[in-house]
């Protein structure tokens, strides 16, 4: 199986209802199946991949609509015909995208400064899928590789453009925490009902593995959560930690986690070692 197109289940929401989540697993399955395949079915595993990269662009058009629901609630008006009351409403699921023209939905990306090229690109996804496979006209995708390459391409262009509001809504929620605040329940209650994806943790787990507004048991929930949601940037997080002067027990801890993950190669143990004066984490180290 082609192992970069896992990557496409990093931009769907950590917290799905069984539905969606169903429906996602289905997808995925299929796509797997179909991918290791070596019989002649195997060029269609890229049908089920395409359902996962519109669900992928509804939920962030979920977001858009959370960020800025007035000029929303005007494109579906525009768009939606029938089907707007659907749209209109706060209970609108990401189903109910899936009402407007697959083609036009892209258009609502130009809320969060989505450039009309990379606009195009998705629309032309969209019109290969349906112009080539979508019908009986005898059109196979051969080439699956590079096909996936430009859907992960497309969704991560979208992607870059939450960055921002991603780390500006962190920054506002760490205003607002106090110690002895369960994090795990902020979290849920702050983020993952927005339809937060992984690669959304992965905007802001920098951010609060840095805040000293974290107390110690608040940081290691927002290790424990990043190493889950987001292995491959919380990773780096945690390095940045290990090297900075930052509070003792959160970088102890930040060594300690490196060190259990594998992820303190020979020179940063050595280049730690040269300059440590811990004794703790010298002893953890080995020294």
């Amino acid at each position: 199986m082609y192992e970069d197109a896992q990557k496409i289940l990093s931009y769907l929401p950590i917290r799905k209802n069984k539905a969606e989540n169903d429906y996602i697993e289905h997808l995925w399955r299929a796509f797997s199946e179909l991918d290791a395949s070596e019989s002649s079915a195997h060029p269609f595993c890229i049908m089920p991949f395409h359902l996962l990269f519109m669900l992928a662009v509804q939920y962030k058009i979920l977001r858009v609509s959370q960020i800025h629901t007035e000029s929303c609630n005007l494109f579906f008006c525009g768009v939606a015909g029938r089907c707007k009351n659907e749209l209109l409403s706060e209970q609108k699921s990401v189903f109910d995208i899936a009402l407007i023209n697959e083609r036009t939905i892209p258009e609502i990306f130009q809320l969060v400064g989505l450039g009309n090229g990379v606009i195009k690109s998705i629309k032309d996804l969209i019109d290969e899928r349906n112009n080539n496979l979508a019908h009986a006209k005898g059109g196979i995708e051969q080439k699956i590789e590079e096909k996936v390459d430009l859907y992960l391409q497309a969704v991560e262009n979208i992607q870059q453009k939450f960055k921002s509001h991603n780390e500006q809504m962190t920054h506002s929620w760490l205003e607002e925490i106090t110690e002895g605040d369960n994090f795990d329940q902020l979290l849920e209650n702050r983020f993952l009902d927005l339809s937060i994806a992984p690669n959304d943790f992965g905007d802001i787990v920098g951010i609060l593995l840095g805040a000293e507004q974290l107390d110690f048991d608040q940081w290691t929930q927002a290790v424990n959560k990043g190493l889950e949601f987001t292995y491959d940037k919380t990773i780096p997080a945690l390095h940045e930690l290990a090297k900075n002067e930052t509070d003792d027990s959160k970088r102890f801890n930040a060594i300690k986690i490196l060190q259990e993950n594998g992820e303190i190669d020979d020179e940063m143990k050595k280049s730690i070692i040269e300059s440590e004066k811990d004794e703790e984490i010298l002893e953890l180290l080995g020294e």
